[in-house]
C-alpha cells in the first residue's frame, strides 16, 4: 500500500498576504525570521521561537514568516527576529545576531523569555489598555 507520493519535504508553504482583508485579523501577531540555511539549527530555531511565543502569550495568535517566504536570500549567519503587533503595522526589530557568534550558539537568545518584554512592549503600543503574556490572566475577553 502506497503512502501518498504527492506531498514531500520540497512542498514550498504558500505565501499568504495576511494583511488582505480576506486573511487580516487585528489579533495575529507576526513573526518574520530572517536565519541563515548554513545550519539545520537556524530552521529550528525560527520554529521554536515561535511555538515559544504562542505557548508564552496564548491569548494571541502567530504567525511565522521565515526569509519572507523564501523570496529573499539570507545573509551569512543571519539570525534575525522581526516582530509586528498584526500584519498591518510596521516591524520592530527585537533580536539581531548577525554580529555575533562565533561560537554559533550565540547566533540566537539564550532564553526566549529575553525577548518577551519587546514583544509585550509593542503590543501594548496598540492595546495598552490589554495586558499581554500576564500569567495569571483573568481577561476573558477573546474578542471585542
Amino acid at each position: 500500500m502506497p503512502k501518498h507520493a504527492s506531498k514531500g519535504p520540497t512542498k514550498k508553504k504558500k505565501e499568504v498576504d495576511w494583511a488582505s482583508d480576506e486573511h487580516f485579523t487585528k489579533e495575529r501577531s507576526m513573526i518574520y525570521i530572517e536565519h541563515t540555511y548554513e545550519c539545520p539549527i537556524f530552521q529550528t530555531k525560527a520554529d521554536e521561537c515561535c511555538a515559544f511565543l504562542q505557548h508564552r502569550i496564548p491569548e494571541r495568535k502567530f504567525q511565522l514568516v521565515k526569509n519572507k517566504y523564501g523570496r529573499i536570500i539570507p545573509r551569512d549567519g543571519a539570525f534575525e527576529i522581526g516582530f509586528s503587533q498584526n500584519a498591518r503595522t510596521s516591524v520592530h526589530l527585537i533580536w539581531s545576531g548577525l554580529e555575533r557568534g562565533p561560537p554559533r550558539r550565540d547566533k540566537f537568545p539564550t532564553d526566549y523569555e529575553t525577548i518577551v518584554p519587546d514583544v509585550q512592549r509593542i503590543l501594548k503600543k496598540f492595546y495598552p489598555d490589554k495586558a499581554v503574556g500576564i500569567s495569571d490572566d483573568d481577561d476573558d475577553e477573546d474578542k471585542e
